[in-house]
């Protein structure tokens, strides 16, 4: 049996893609499409939606099914349940994200961060809660949910944010042991700085110059952004082989780094650079 036809029986017929349009969803719906999976593609933007379903189909011969939708409406569960259709997914791809921008919490409409904890939270629970009971009952299956290496600790100007990727980090691990014994895989991945249209529309600046503290913090970050085709490639490599990756070499040694620095001083990092990528000025703590 060939490592493709493996692929296909484990985490086939088809693959359920949110934010699978463009960025590292698309990446992820390239790869898997060459693996002769057929793709559902849930997005926002129809058009771009459009262009990632004609380019799959002509590249790769499968079936492309997509969908426009809001991940965070309240009837979420009903409109995926519909649009499978009764289609056998055997793979899942929480890759929904937002341009979040950056800002103090209480400079920042509550809205903006209400909608980051449906679509980061709520978004990949009522999906795994869905879709994970059928691959459960079958057997077999994968479950690829998206995190982000600003997980690792709280972050000013992105603190929602770094929140909700924390909450599918710990989450993905809580699935790893629970649905393992049924055969179905599940997968925490934990990206970087990744070049994504979404990133481009964003308010980060990766060549900001300066040599204030933001700097230093990126430099000890080391923040280098990644191409989505290698974070895609590196979280299918490992599928199966444990709850959490983190995509990069370089994010991986970064990871290692924090993990032996003190909680206080890895905030403080993450804060300072965070405000660089931004163009933001940190406040002055009244600590000093």
């Amino acid at each position: 049996m060939t490592d493709e036809v493996s692929f296909q029986r484990r985490y086939g017929p088809w693959a359920l893609i949110a934010g699978g349009s463009e960025g590292i969803g698309r990446s992820f719906a390239l790869q898997l499409a060459s693996r002769g999976l057929h793709l559902i593609l849930v997005a926002r933007r129809q058009e771009r939606l459009e262009a990632t379903a004609q380019e799959i189909h002509e590249r790769f011969g499968v079936q492309v099914s997509q969908h426009a939708e809001d991940l965070t409406a309240p009837d979420l569960e009903r409109r995926l349940d519909t649009l499978v259709a009764g289609r056998e997914i055997g793979m899942l791809v929480y890759n929904a994200g937002a341009t979040h921008g950056a800002g103090l919490l209480l400079d920042t409409p509550l809205e903006d961060a209400r909608k980051l904890v449906h679509l980061n939270c709520l978004g990949p629970l009522t999906a795994v809660h869905l879709l994970g009971s059928r691959m459960r009952a079958r057997g077999r299956g994968g479950i690829i949910l998206m995190s982000s290496m600003s997980a690792l600790a709280g972050g000013g100007y992105v603190a929602t944010y770094a929140a909700t990727k924390a909450f599918d980090r710990v989450l993905a691990e809580g699935l790893w042991w629970e649905f393992g014994p049924c055969g179905v895989d599940v997968l925490g991945l934990l990206a970087g700085a990744t070049a994504t249209p979404a990133m481009a529309r964003s308010t980060v600046r990766y060549d900001r110059a300066g040599t204030t503290a933001g700097q230093a913090a990126m430099q000890k970050l080391s923040i280098t952004p990644m191409d989505p085709d290698d974070v895609a490639r590196e979280a299918l490599e490992h599928l199966g082989h444990g709850p959490i990756w983190i995509a990069g070499e370089q994010n991986r040694a970064t990871a290692e780094r924090l993990s032996r620095t003190p909680r206080e001083e890895v905030i403080r990092l993450m804060s300072e650079a965070s405000a660089k990528l931004h163009g933001l000025a940190p406040p002055k703590r009244a600590d000093g």
